[in-house]
């Protein structure tokens, strides 16, 4: 489970965004109180009711760009079931946002995980916005996990951290635009920013995030091995989870940004080849920075890699 994105302003983001999760009205979509949206008709309905209010529970507390809606996608592995999939996030939805909020999900099965897409409006019937931290995303996490586990789907919360992971998934926008063979900018000014690094004599010190970063991961794998020392003592099942959990441990991918994973590859390209001007081959070619660069980076859109839950044993 993650935010994918908030609408803001105009009414025309809005719109944009119901479009695209009821693909234009041909998808089925279905609000908090159970009313299905079926056809273009119906959504555009639905948009003009969200929008009148939104301006009229935010009591005049509206600015130009003040969010509308907030975007949730919920979504699990291959091979999980998507009925049981949209059943449990049709729950969380209710448990989460019931009483407080509107809100129009639909699910997706254009991917090999299946996803079920909930926007919610942003302002709430008390007048309060949406707007979620860290703490009530894992809340959220959880939530949806207790209700796959109720439809038989073994499901765990766990942030990326927790499994590993540093890089957040692709915004949609940077996804999308890679696919229609447009370089975004964010990926131009990485690639410059680490050719610049991998140029220089030794690599430089590393920012204050990044060693934030390094320290984060640090101190999960230190709470794993602490766990894995205890079950040590323990039973003959005890000892085969605790090296089920070093063995975890020594796998977990090392705490590299997307820039710095690309540093690092470039530097090698320029080990390999002394005297060369640029790491960055012509225009077009693929160099392994270029292919290692986000290796986390989805193969569609709603594939998330720091999604909330996983079948466990993973």
């Amino acid at each position: 489970m993650k935010i994918t994105g908030r609408s803001r302003g105009s009414a025309g983001h809005l719109k944009a965004h119901m479009d695209y999760i009821t693909r234009n009205g041909r998808l089925q979509g279905e609000t908090q109180d159970g009313d299905r949206i079926t056809d273009r008709a119906a959504l555009r309905a639905l948009h003009e009711d969200w929008m009148l209010a939104n301006a009229a529970d935010a009591r005049g507390k509206s600015g130009p760009n003040a969010t509308q809606s907030v975007a949730v996608i919920l979504s699990m592995p291959p091979g999980s079931p998507p009925d049981r999939v949209e059943a449990a996030a049709r729950t969380w939805a209710k448990e989460t946002f019931g009483g407080k909020y509107d809100y129009l999900m639909a699910r997706h099965d254009d991917t090999d995980h299946p996803h079920v897409h909930v926007t919610v409006r942003a302002v709430g019937y008390d007048g309060k916005r949406l707007a979620p931290g860290p703490a009530d995303l894992q809340q959220y996490r959880e939530r949806f996990a207790h209700q796959l586990r109720r439809q038989g789907v073994e499901a765990e919360a766990t942030p990326r951290q927790a499994r590993g992971h540093v890089r957040k998934a692709n915004p949609i926008a940077v996804h999308h635009a890679e696919k229609r063979g447009v370089e975004p900018r964010v990926r131009t000014i990485a690639k410059r920013d680490a050719q610049r690094e991998a140029a220089k004599p030794k690599p430089p010190a590393p920012h204050d995030w990044s060693r934030d970063i390094q320290a984060r991961q640090d101190s999960i794998k230190r709470a794993y091995l602490g766990h894995a020392d205890e079950l040590e003592k323990g039973p003959g099942p005890d000892r085969q989870l605790a090296k089920d959990i070093r063995r975890f441990v020594a796998d977990m991918p090392v705490a590299l940004t997307r820039r710095q994973a690309m540093t690092v590859e470039l530097r090698k390209v320029l080990e390999q080849h002394p005297g060369r001007d640029s790491p960055m081959p012509p225009a077009g070619t693929a160099t392994p920075a270029q292919r290692v660069s986000d290796p986390s980076r989805p193969d569609r859109p709603d594939r998330a890699n720091d999604a909330p839950t996983r079948p466990k044993g993973r």
